[in-house]
């Protein structure tokens, strides 16, 4: 792969599942001495808070506390999260006003670990969302 837009492109049209696109966009990105995806230019990249790796999964679980089984879970490689996002608004309008560059502070200053929380009594629903 030469770009970005090539391995997107593969994604997208899918011929290439999410982990393959990571893999071929990390290579990439190591070749040129461009900013990584997801980060803003001297920002230092999001450190876990244990072992000082960097976390490179957004997670979101979703789980029935009466039964304990997962209703829903979803695993976004953090490089492609930005793309991950239009994509999503395409199909999910509410996603269109997401800044990602917001989003993408807030994992920095949370530094891995547990983004968001909620345990809804009503609908019986455990939600986590986290970096890892």
């Amino acid at each position: 792969m030469t770009n970005r837009q090539e391995v997107l492109d593969l994604l997208a049209n899918g011929k290439i599942n999410a982990d393959e696109a990571a893999d071929m966009l990390a290579s990439i990105e190591a070749k040129t001495p461009e900013t990584p995806i997801g980060f803003a230019a001297k920002e230092e990249p999001l450190k876990a808070e244990t072992g000082g790796k960097t976390p490179s999964w957004l997670h979101v679980r979703v789980k029935n506390m009466e039964t304990g089984q997962n209703k829903v879970t979803v695993n976004i490689p953090l490089r492609m999260l930005n793309f991950g996002l239009k994509i999503g608004s395409r199909f999910a309008p509410e996603l269109a006003g997401l800044d990602y560059e917001e989003l993408s502070g807030l994992m920095r200053d949370v530094g891995g670990g547990m983004l968001v929380e909620v345990e809804d009594e009503e609908s019986n629903e455990h939600v986590q969302v986290y970096v890892k």
